[in-house]
């Protein structure tokens, strides 16, 4: 059984390893999974530009944005691997420096 335990995490390491060199880097945020969320936000005030998701535990997740970007939000469905955009809305340009 143990084989079985270490074949299994090593095929995991690798498909995050893939993952990670598909899109550059990708940071995962264990405390959200299973959690219902109740809103999210996006801050452009000039000094604090944010992602704030709102859990209905009154938890929330703020992700902090660094200014000169543009941010791009897109909602999509995933079936046996494949994306479908269901939403995109305008893109927003900072106009930080």
């Amino acid at each position: 059984m143990p084989k079985q335990s270490a074949k299994k995490a090593t095929q995991k390491t690798r498909r995050d390893r893939a993952r990670n060199t598909a899109y550059g880097r990708l940071v995962k945020f264990p405390q959200a999974r299973g959690r219902t969320v109740e809103r999210v936000e996006l801050s452009l005030d000039p000094e604090f530009h944010c992602v704030s998701i709102r859990f209905k535990d009154n938890t929330d997740l703020t992700v902090v944005i660094d200014t000169a970007l543009t941010f791009r939000a897109e909602y999509s469905e995933w079936k046996a691997g494949n994306q479908t955009i269901l939403k995109r809305w305008p893109v927003i340009r900072s106009n930080g420096g």
